[in-house]
């Protein structure tokens, strides 16, 4: 299957509405906010399920009109680049601004239908509750919400409306990732002991990429919430203590006052045998931009009987020249060439995450499934709450000047 190219540039909520699958029509809408220069993974997925009759109308809101001139050439680009330009709707239809556009494109959009909510964090609730009160199926970028309180708010909502709600945690397609599941599930290494994760990011990230909300949100809550719920994704344990502490130099010398690194511990329960196992994480944003990637990130895993190492930075690819040496990863979006056309498609765990729900919603539409059949097997709203958990707890702990802080059996401190 081939994958478009749309970017998430500027304050923008991009809406889509209708796919189809085998002959059923969906409405699609997608909500999206401030995102990277690049084309992004959300956008590109939509705009190639269009081209290929899983999406079948695209709306485009955002609080601002006069960014759909950055999303105009970004939106060209891709279908440039995979043969097929996808028309949409745009909210609102002048310049101005308009805080309610995404009410509108809501309202616009038919039955059956899905929204994908891409906008700062602590605007996910406020989108996603008035998706799921009109009765759309939701697609929420991570995390779900910052608080616990906000995402069991939306996991009641969209199980009072019969929706399905899913958070885009790519990772858990990252065939690296489904290999560590499968190495746990048999056993190959024993028990888990302890995880180690490293995750961070080029200094443009919070100063420039998204300096407008860097002050709302955390390293921890940006990066780290991935691998959180990959610990909880490969081993289904509860966090049940958490401890973290941080420091505050480059970013607050340039009018940033939030922490440049935080370095974070948190104890999990496993399911039935109620073993304790420990996971630590070093996260950051201030690598300079002469690294060679944009992120540098990995993980491994000791067990009783063996250790899993995944080093997900240097991904096999080298590329030199002139203007200097990166380390791409092909794996999570890019574009490829269609052999023997002059069109290309984009693939990775980026792209698979987004149309695996599209699909799912489709199912869900023809009949073929319900939202409970996701559970267990996608990351579902309630799968969420406990990534959203140890981010409330690493705050409270930052807040405290370093306490632990211990969850109980609802994943609330005690």
């Amino acid at each position: 299957m081939s994958n478009p190219i749309v970017s998430t540039l500027g304050i923008q909520s991009y809406c889509f509405r209708a796919f189809k699958e085998h002959g059923q029509l969906i409405q699609a809408l997608k909500t999206c906010g401030r995102g990277t220069a690049t084309f992004g993974t959300v956008a590109p997925a939509v705009a190639q399920a269009h081209r290929d009759g899983l999406v079948a109308d695209v709306l485009v809101a955002t609080r601002r009109g006069s960014s759909f001139e950055a999303f105009d050439s970004k939106w060209r680009g891709i279908g440039a680049a995979i043969g097929h330009e996808a028309p949409y709707s745009r909210f609102p239809k002048g310049d101005g601004l308009d805080p309610a556009a995404y009410r509108r494109a809501i309202a616009a959009l038919p039955d059956p239908g899905c929204v994908i909510v891409v906008v700062p964090d602590d605007r996910h609730h406020e989108v996603a509750s008035a998706a799921i009160a009109a009765g759309k199926h939701v697609l929420c970028v991570k995390p779900l919400a910052p608080t616990l309180d906000e995402v069991e708010d939306l996991v009641m909502a969209a199980n009072k409306r019969g929706v399905y709600g899913a958070v885009e945690f790519h990772k858990r397609w990252d065939l690296a990732n489904l290999k560590m599941l499968d190495v746990l599930r048999r056993g190959e290494i024993g028990e888990p002991l302890s995880f180690h994760v490293e995750y961070s990011q080029q200094r443009t990230v919070p100063t420039e990429i998204f300096a407008d909300w860097t002050a709302s949100t955390s390293i921890y809550q940006y990066l780290a919430v991935h691998y959180v719920d990959i610990i909880y994704f490969v081993t289904r344990a509860r966090p049940v203590r958490v401890v973290a502490t941080g420091q505050k130099v480059w970013l607050r010398e340039r009018g940033f006052d939030v922490h440049d690194a935080i370095e974070a511990m948190v104890e999990w329960e496993m399911p039935g045998t109620g073993r304790r196992f420990n996971s630590t994480f070093v996260v950051s944003w201030v690598d300079p931009t002469t690294s060679t990637a944009m992120s540098y990130q990995s993980i491994w895993v000791l067990g009783t009987r063996g250790r899993y190492v995944s080093d997900q930075k240097q991904r096999g690819v080298e590329i030199v020249s002139e203007t200097g040496v990166r380390n791409p990863n092909p794996y999570f979006c890019d574009l490829y060439p269609i052999p023997g056309r002059d069109v290309f498609e984009f693939r990775g765990y980026g792209i698979d995450s987004v149309t695996t729900f599209l699909r799912d919603v489709a199912s869900i539409a023809g009949g073929r499934a319900s939202p409970q059949d996701f559970e267990g097997s996608r990351p579902t709203f309630r799968d969420a709450a406990v990534a959203t958990a140890v981010l409330q707890a690493v705050k409270t702990s930052l807040d405290r000047d370093g306490a632990w802080v211990t969850l109980g059996a609802d994943l609330r401190p005690l």
